[in-house]
């Protein structure tokens, strides 16, 4: 018996239409993101919303947020078919809203509505993995998955900036919609034809509980967003009632898909955190060019893309398991960005700064390659299957509440430093320094996922 799928199986009948669905998808969400990226500064500029920065950027993460524990209770009342229809028409409305916003109000509003419909069609992704391919073939597809960013790590910025030079960052974003559609559809058409039954009981979390998630959100960017001693203790206010919503939030059950949603949660939030405040690192820190600030998301993407979509002839090359291949993975992306906040403090020049980030974003992207992979495989791997959806919302929840949370922190924490009489690169040393913590978080986190696959030893 093999103990892994082929590329030809994984792309035959149904099953590939699903994969190519996916693909496109997340090619789109790629695009997407070096879209943002790049625009954004001219969104608040047009909006006349620099100091909102916060709120553009955080509220499609805390729509998500929002979204991913609602989800399974969302499909078993509409059925997968009518709640990805649904989800699908907020999301587009939502970047059609975005591309005419004339106000920094009507574009948050926007972002809220793509968020709520990236939520629950994200969610939706992770489990028709989990239901449609079989287990052997799922490595392959999120290694695929991942391998979706290297295109678009060039591409992205090019037409970003072309297209907002030519026709405006209105253009920038409205003209990756189409390709959202056709990927989504795909995926709906396949998945919405799996088994209602293993979803039928799942129960909707209280109302409460992500009505705190979400206020502790608002506290967070709030408080960030004021320059004062009092924003700050609302902000960390708002962190405290976060991290209570999601410890009741995120699924309970079976020790390793726990361990591995854990693992998504601190993985993302150190990460996300890091890419977010990556160029200002290089342009703020170490008065590096927007193109030498640029390349190191280039890096970033290009190494978690090769590597992702190469890990499947690793594990066969080394004998490595899911487990070790997480460790390594975990190692890989805490341990190079462990320097940033050394190389920050001592306020080095940027010829000899930039190879340095560049390597460390290089080596930890190339981590990512290998955990990102893993995580979802174990955090969907369960023995009883009418958990399956649950920790599917969960992964997605763990890994946008990470995201939010770690660029969030990041910005609040060089935004604060600032505040205190710091200056840039000693603010930005305590920041990355605090995401550097969440990073190895994950190492610990990691290693107990091994064990437990591992299983115990047998005795003698």
């Amino acid at each position: 018996m093999r103990s892994a799928g082929s590329w030809r199986e994984l792309f035959l009948g149904g099953t590939g239409m699903l994969v190519v669905g996916l693909l496109m998808l997340e090619f789109a969400t790629a695009m997407q993101y070096f879209a943002v990226a790049v625009v954004m500064p001219l969104v608040a500029h047009d909006l006349n919303a620099e100091r909102s920065y916060g709120w553009l950027l955080g509220s499609y993460g805390m729509a998500m947020i929002a979204a991913a524990p609602l989800t399974p209770g969302i499909t078993a009342r509409l059925g997968r078919m009518r709640a990805a229809g649904a989800a699908s028409v907020v999301f587009v409305a939502g970047g059609a809203l975005a591309a005419v916003s004339g106000s920094a109000v009507l574009f948050v509003v926007a972002r809220l509505l793509q968020g709520l419909g990236s939520g629950v069609l994200t969610t939706f992704g992770v489990s028709a993995v989990a239901h449609s391919i079989p287990e052997r073939l799922r490595k392959r597809v999120y290694s695929l998955i991942s391998a979706m960013w290297l295109l678009p790590a060039f591409l992205g910025p090019v037409y970003a900036s072309t297209v907002s030079d030519l026709l405006g960052w209105r253009w920038a974003l409205t003209l990756i919609l189409p390709l959202v559609v056709v990927g989504r559809a795909l995926v709906v058409r396949r998945a919405g034809a799996m088994g209602q039954a293993e979803v039928r009981d799942v129960r909707t979390p209280p109302f409460m509980r992500v009505l705190m998630l979400v206020g502790g959100c608002v506290l967070l960017l709030g408080g960030t967003s004021v320059k004062s001693a009092a924003g700050q203790v609302v902000a960390l206010g708002g962190l405290i009632l976060v991290a209570v919503a999601a410890r009741k939030l995120l699924p309970e059950g079976e020790r390793g898909p726990r361990l591995a949603v854990l693992a998504m949660l601190t993985l993302s939030s150190g990460y996300a955190g890091l890419d977010a405040m990556a160029t200002v690192i290089a342009r703020r820190g170490f008065g590096a060019s927007i193109g030498q600030a640029s390349a190191v998301l280039t890096f970033d993407a290009v190494a978690w893309s090769t590597v992702a979509f190469l890990q499947p002839k690793f594990h066969e090359r080394w004998h490595l398991s899911t487990g070790s291949a997480g460790v390594v993975g975990a190692l890989l992306v805490a341990v190079p960005v462990a320097g940033l906040p050394v190389m920050l403090a001592a306020h080095l020049s940027s010829g000899t700064a930039m190879p340095l980030m560049w390597v460390a974003f290089l080596v930890s992207g190339s981590g990512m390659g290998f955990i990102y992979t893993n995580l979802p495989v174990t955090a969907v791997s369960v023995r009883d299957t009418s958990t399956t959806d649950a920790f599917a919302a969960g992964l997605v929840l763990a890994e946008s509440m990470g995201a939010s949370l770690g660029s969030m922190i990041g910005g609040g924490l060089y935004a604060y430093g600032l505040q205190q009489g710091l200056t840039a690169w000693h603010a930005l040393a305590v920041a990355v320094a605090a995401l550097s913590l969440s990073l190895f978080a994950t190492v610990f986190i990691a290693v107990a996922i091994r064990r437990h696959l591992a299983g115990p030893r047998p005795a003698g």
